[in-house]
C-alpha cells in the first residue's frame, strides 16, 4: 500500500507541475495571440473602409457626370457610406474635397476631350484618418501598425450644363 500511495502522490505532483507550466505558457502566449487577433480585425476594417471609401469617390463622380454639375457630389458619396459601413465607424474621420480643374484642357487630354468648352473636369477626393475614428483608434497598437491615412480619388470629365 506504501508503494501505491507513493506513486499516487508522485502522480498529483507531477499533475500540479503541469498545470503550473502550462499556466505560464498560457501567460507567455496570449499577449502574442490576442495582438494577432486585433491585427487581423483591424486590417479587415482597414480594407472594408479603403473599398468602400474609392466606391463612394467613384459614386460621386458619377454623380457629377449624370447630373451635369457639381451640385453636391458630397452627398452622394457621404450617403453610400451611411450605407455601407456600421455606424461606429461613420462619420468619424472622412472628409472630401473637389478640385474644379481648369476645363477640358486640364484633365481631358489624357482622355481625349480636347478643349471642349462645353466639357467641365472635376477632381474628387476622399480622405479617411484612422487617428480621428475611436472605432479603430481604440484598437491595441493602431497607431503604430495601421496607416496614417487612407485615401482615394476620381476625376470626372463632364458635360457642364450650365455652359449650353
Amino acid at each position: 500500500m506504501n508503494t501505491a500511495t507513493r506513486a499516487l502522490s508522485s502522480f498529483a505532483n507531477r499533475a500540479e507541475q503541469q498545470r503550473g507550466a502550462q499556466l505560464v505558457e498560457l501567460a507567455l502566449m496570449l499577449p502574442v495571440v490576442l495582438t494577432v487577433i486585433f491585427a487581423i480585425v483591424g486590417y479587415s476594417l482597414l480594407f472594408m473602409v479603403q473599398h468602400t471609401l474609392s466606391s463612394a469617390v467613384s459614386q460621386a463622380a458619377r454623380s457629377v457626370a449624370v447630373a451635369g454639375s457639381t451640385a453636391d457630389p458630397e452627398a452622394a458619396a457621404r450617403q453610400l457610406l451611411l450605407n455601407s459601413l456600421p455606424s461606429a465607424m461613420y462619420p468619424a474621420g472622412f472628409s472630401f474635397s473637389t478640385d474644379q480643374l481648369a476645363g477640358a484642357a486640364d484633365c481631358g487630354n489624357a482622355l481625349g476631350a480636347g478643349t471642349n468648352p462645353a466639357l467641365s473636369c472635376l477632381e474628387f477626393r476622399g480622405v479617411f484618418n484612422t487617428s480621428e475614428n475611436p472605432f479603430l483608434s481604440n484598437i491595441p497598437f493602431a497607431d503604430t501598425f495601421f496607416p496614417e491615412q487612407l485615401s482615394a480619388s476620381a476625376v470626372v470629365l463632364y458635360q457642364n450644363t450650365d455652359a449650353l
